[in-house]
């Protein structure tokens, strides 16, 4: 991603930002003219950093996560596009233009979820940021790149499959792309409770493979807890029909948002996938990744000693780094903000991560 990866997010004034991967969390760059300098500072900077085979400070993530055998992202990246520098385009571009959303995860906010923003509202907190759908924006970005070596577009919410958005830019890069058909994997990146109207198969058609990365970050209880207010039953429904109905060129691939919630629960979706949604309809893989959680209040780090000590025996416990220590502050804080948020919306989280509950009994 740092050689071939592109992330475009148009911000809540309207602004367009850019950097090398949607993980990252290295600052992102202003766009001037709604034009992206593949080969400004920005982009020089931490490609030379890459060639000397360092770790940037801003991809922790993957780092932590290969310290423990846990496929990244950028493991995955390497495994579909080698190992190439020097280019002229991306070779892999993220979008994030419109934040219209019918849940309000945990893990997210208002800058990615419409409903967020309408639940802030509800409580008396108007959020700054506001609905954003610009598509003429999107196109004047994507027209001016070089996109010759372009393999992989994806879409990131908001929720992609809601309204027709995103269909609309995915049948403007297939015409800006010629060779689609043979070269180019279109990616949804989401919640898995919409389904797919029969009139975009047309679309579909019109890529080489079509990845819906669905975001479930545990199963029952846990999953609607997490990702409020979805049903899980209905979604797992869902899931299920949309494998059995789309074309067979669409393909599946669950991203998991590893918190200080679910980190316990770590091997929970994967033994889901296995059991239920183990490959497409024609018999590939479903991939499986997991991500840990940005948030300051859910962030895996915030577990007490006894927490850490229950997972000394688990893969899972070295992705918290080699420096990880108790802090009480963001415990605290990791309390706080769930239980405001369970009475806001009538849920609790000790009754759905019960297993955890007795690691945090100093604090509660």
């Amino acid at each position: 991603m740092i050689h071939g990866g592109l992330n475009i997010d148009l911000k809540h004034d309207g602004r367009m930002q850019y950097n090398q991967c949607c993980l990252s969390t290295t600052p992102l760059n202003l766009m001037i003219n709604d034009q992206v300098d593949w080969n400004g500072k920005h982009f020089q900077e931490i490609r030379q950093h890459n060639n000397t085979d360092q770790w940037l400070p801003g991809c922790w993530q993957c780092e932590n996560l290969e310290k423990v055998g846990v496929k990244s992202f950028r493991l995955s990246m390497i495994e579909k596009f080698g190992v190439e520098k020097n280019l002229t385009g991306p070779q892999r571009i993220d979008l994030l233009f419109d934040r219209s959303c019918n849940l309000a995860c945990r893990t997210c906010g208002p800058h990615s979820s419409t409903l967020w923003i309408k639940q802030l509202k509800d409580q008396g907190s108007p959020s700054e940021y506001r609905e954003t759908a610009n598509l003429d924006k999107i196109k004047s970005v994507l027209a001016g790149l070089d996109l010759t070596n372009l393999g992989m577009i994806q879409f990131c919410g908001g929720e992609t499959l809601l309204g027709n958005t995103y269909w609309h830019a995915a049948e403007y890069i297939a015409s800006l792309v010629p060779d689609a058909k043979h070269k180019l994997t279109l990616g949804f990146q989401t919640n898995g409770t919409q389904p797919i109207d029969p009139r975009y198969f047309e679309t579909i058609d019109k890529f080489q493979l079509v990845k819906l990365m669905i975001s479930i970050d545990g199963i029952g209880d846990r999953f609607e807890y997490l990702r409020w207010p979805a049903v899980w039953s209905q979604t797992q429904d869902n899931l299920l029909h949309l494998r059995a109905t789309l074309p067979s060129n669409v393909m599946f691939f669950v991203q998991e948002c590893t918190s200080c919630l679910n980190l316990w629960y770590y091997q929970e979706v994967k033994q889901w996938l296995q059991e239920n949604f183990a490959t497409n309809q024609e018999g590939d893989a479903v991939d499986h990744t997991t991500q840990l959680v940005k948030h300051d209040y859910l962030n895996p780090q915030n577990i007490t000693w006894e927490y850490y000590q229950a997972l000394s025996n688990t893969s899972i416990q070295p992705a918290l780094g080699d420096n990880w220590q108790e802090d009480s502050a963001r415990i605290k804080l990791f309390l706080q903000e769930t239980q405001r948020l369970d009475q806001i919306r009538g849920q609790d989280w000790k009754s759905s991560f019960p297993a955890i509950v007795d690691f945090y009994s100093r604090y509660l």
